[in-house]
């Protein structure tokens, strides 16, 4: 469950890895002369601040305050049983109840003296926010997510690499001959379970049976060409493969004609990733091929990252 138990494992995610993010972070907006940086957090678009602090909140939202060379304080309306947890699972030691989220952040800048407040995505934050933080006397400068979340570090492409192996045995022990009969809600249904209980947080599966692209999965039964793309998410970290039950691959990258979608895991985005390439050494990316077979088309597809000026398989 996405968000059911959460806990902190410091040896896929050291909180030395944490710390050395806030630490780019000091260096990347030092130009713009903020006094403070803060990120909005809800159960939509909860990355940014998990990828800052470790915090993913359960339907709530919140604020990450983070200041020059201090530890990042959490505004949030959370019940306070829940910030012994909070405290064990992330780099936050200070937690303020907040109902109102910007009247405290401006009381928190009051006492603190802070007047020019950088705010991650200031267009991006929902409108009630973001029209009392305008009717505020606060000086804000608008953060872009590129001076935040800049290419992909070390910890990030090993947390990619595990969900894509997961995602890859799971697949490749599923969609094969086998499948061969089963509808595609059964086929959904497998490979749901097993992923969920691999530790998948967030899970999407499409089906193409080789007339479309992959497609939800609508009661169809699977034939000789159907394949299964699933975007998968692990600890925050987003992969996405193509299988074929025909066991028909491809080299990864493809030559010369072949009809490729690329898609960015790893860049700052207001979502998952969305652009269409990113040529920064160490970014993950989705490379999916569509293969003709009979006149039809089969998928197949995985996880990349750039390295040597090409792409290599997680």
């Amino acid at each position: 469950m996405k968000r059911g138990f959460i806990g902190w494992d410091t040896q896929q995610l050291p909180r030395a890895a944490l710390e050395a993010r806030l630490e780019e972070l000091q260096r990347n907006i030092a130009g713009l002369g903020v006094q403070v940086l803060v990120a909005f957090s809800d159960v939509w678009r909860s990355n940014d601040v998990r990828y800052l602090s470790n915090y993913m909140p359960y339907w709530n939202r919140a604020l990450t305050v983070i200041p020059s060379g201090e530890t990042p304080i959490l505004l949030c309306a959370l019940s306070p049983r829940v910030y012994p947890w909070i405290r064990s699972v992330t780099l936050h030691e200070t937690i303020l109840p907040s109902p109102q989220l910007i009247a405290q952040l401006v009381r928190l800048c009051a006492e603190r003296g802070w007047t020019r407040v950088g705010v991650l995505d200031h267009e991006g934050l929902p409108y009630e926010l973001y029209r009392q933080l305008a009717a505020e006397k606060l000086e804000i400068v608008d953060v872009p997510r590129h001076l935040v979340r800049p290419k992909a570090t070390e910890a990030e492409v090993a947390m990619h690499r595990h969900a894509a192996r997961l995602a890859r045995g799971v697949l490749e022990r599923e969609v094969t001959g086998e499948a061969l009969g089963l509808t595609d809600h059964e086929l959904t249904g497998r490979l749901e379970r097993a992923l969920r209980r691999a530790g998948a947080e967030d899970l999407f599966v499409l089906v193409s049976g080789g007339y479309t692209p992959p497609l939800p999965a609508c009661g169809t039964v699977l034939g000789a060409h159907s394949s299964v793309t699933l975007a998968l998410e692990y600890c925050g970290h987003w992969v996405k493969l193509s299988r074929n039950v025909a066991g028909m691959t491809s080299p990864l990258p493809p030559g010369r004609g072949a009809t490729v979608h690329l898609e960015t895991l790893s860049r700052a985005s207001g979502w998952e990733g969305i652009a269409e390439d990113d040529h920064e050494a160490g970014a993950v990316i989705s490379l999916q091929v569509e293969i003709p077979a009979d006149g039809k088309r089969l998928y197949y597809g995985d996880t990349c990252v750039r390295e040597g000026g090409g792409l290599g398989v997680l």
